[in-house]
């Protein structure tokens, strides 16, 4: 039998032991707090973490509407200010932002606010009016954080999305939904139509136009664009595939530097991943001379790893002639190193250079400044019942081959005169099937035959530019 001593020693060192057990598993075990926070962490919080440092609030001033007939007016000069808002989306660390253009459109005075509650003045940098996007350029205070850039192409109906932007003012507004239709067409006025848009019942308010549409994982698969009035959880947004391509446009070296490489790059599925291959070398091309091939997968442009088309512009945004840039490519099994070196567009581009690779309606805009929508007969036929159709004109480019034609948006291109040969113009590619005739280089203009206000007039356009090399866009 254990004396006292021994027994009360013995309980001692079982009390401290089943302490020690005792603190061993509160210590393993997490707070009940920490545990409720990560169950509140679901996807939806996961995806806005990932994107909202990449998405800005614009604000900008314009003048009121005028009513006024005169616009020297006293009533015209004193016409008061309005201010606007939007949001936007940053694709490139180095300040470039993606919007609408009805954001930006006639305004002053941009100014975009970061996701820090840093403000700073904004420039317009290009813009495309037909599918409504624009490019701001800011000089940020430090590198940005660009949106991670998804597909659209996969999307489908009921999967869950989300906007973040500055629905009415305030700044970072997050909304949940579903993908409720895609390819939509929406005509907003007679000015403004989209084609192909995602519809959406998360919610678009005014102020949340050039905002993201993202996925649950984080990923941009559309710009918020357009609300319908008077309607509950309606709302639509560009599709990101159509936005790629044409914000590829808008920072192209041959927009924003009259520069030319070559490469006309192609988004594809490689099993299960998405890579970014070259789709065409355009001839006499500084990409054909440095060795480039059909089917090489670009990997980094640059310091810019490659995901989209746009990211091989992005990679080439500060090119110049006699700097030849880096650029990665698996060919088959093997990796490599290609230096490419950009040239002036003026030099050795032809009219197969800038359109062959290009939709017909892309490739008009680039060489003719001439951005125009298929119109049928009944359009036309208060002119002439013969007549079957014809080229509604949506934008003219300034300073391009159309404007100085003195085209007009609200014309209709009916035809168009090469040498002694007549052409009907009821598609885009008809204009580039005679563009493309042999005695389409051998003369410096040619005529269309347009449609103002069920009048006929022929408008003589220059052809020696054109085919010589794309006209560029404005740089603001």
């Amino acid at each position: 039998m254990p004396t006292p001593s021994t027994w009360i020693a013995g309980l001692l060192r079982r009390m401290t032991w089943n302490l020690m057990i005792a603190t061993t598993v509160l210590l393993a075990a997490p707070p009940r707090d920490l545990l409720a926070s990560e169950s509140r962490r679901t996807a939806v919080v996961e995806a806005v973490d990932r994107v909202h440092e990449s998405v800005v609030s614009i604000s900008s001033e314009k003048k009121a509407e005028s009513h006024s007939r005169w616009p020297f007016s006293p009533e015209e000069n004193q016409r008061p200010r309005v201010s606007g808002m939007g949001s936007g989306v940053v694709i490139d660390r180095r300040g470039y932002i993606l919007t609408n253009h009805h954001v930006v459109d006639k305004v002053q005075g941009i100014t975009v606010q970061l996701y820090d509650g840093t403000s700073v003045p904004a420039r317009l940098l290009q813009f495309d009016p037909v599918m409504d996007l624009a490019v701001l350029k800011i000089e940020p205070p430090k590198a940005l954080t660009a949106v991670e850039i998804g597909t659209s192409s996969d999307l489908m109906v009921g999967e869950t999305v989300i906007t973040i932007g500055n629905a009415f003012g305030y700044e970072n507004t997050v909304s949940v939904g579903i993908v409720s239709a895609l390819h939509r067409d929406v005509t907003l006025s007679d000015d403004q139509v989209y084609r192909n848009l995602v519809q959406t019942d998360a919610s678009i308010n005014p102020g949340n136009s050039g905002g993201p549409l993202i996925n649950i994982n984080g990923e941009l698969i559309g710009i918020n664009v357009a609300v319908r009035a008077g309607a509950q959880g309606i709302g639509f947004a560009l599709p990101i595939d159509d936005v790629k391509r044409v914000a590829a446009e808008l920072l192209s070296t041959r927009r924003l530097s009259a520069t030319w490489h070559g490469l006309v790059p192609m988004e594809q599925r490689r099993g299960s991943r998405r890579a970014v291959v070259v789709a065409e070398v355009q001839p006499g091309s500084p990409a054909e001379a440095s060795g480039f091939r059909v089917g090489d997968e670009l990997v980094k442009v640059g310091d810019v790893a490659i995901a989209s088309p746009l990211d091989v512009e992005r990679g080439l945004l500060d090119a110049r002639p006699g700097h030849p840039s880096k650029v990665a490519i698996r060919r088959g099994t093997s990796e490599s190193s290609i230096a490419l070196d950009v040239r002036p567009a003026t030099a050795g581009m032809t009219l197969a250079a800038t359109s062959t690779s290009a939709a017909p309606d892309e490739a008009i805009w680039r060489i003719l400044g001439l951005k125009a929508l298929p119109v049928p007969a009944d359009y036309v036929a208060a002119i002439s019942s013969r007549l079957r159709g014809g080229l509604y004109v949506q934008a003219v480019l300034p300073g391009s081959p159309a404007a100085e034609a003195l085209l007009q948006k609200g014309d209709i291109v009916l035809g168009m005169k090469v040498g002694q040969r007549n052409w009907e113009t009821i598609r885009p590619d008809n204009i580039l099937y005679v563009l493309r005739q042999p005695e389409a280089a051998q003369i410096e203009d040619a005529v269309l035959f347009v449609a103002r206000k069920n009048q006929v007039e022929p408008r003589r356009i220059s052809l020696g530019g054109a085919l010589g090399t794309a006209p560029t866009s404005l740089n603001r």
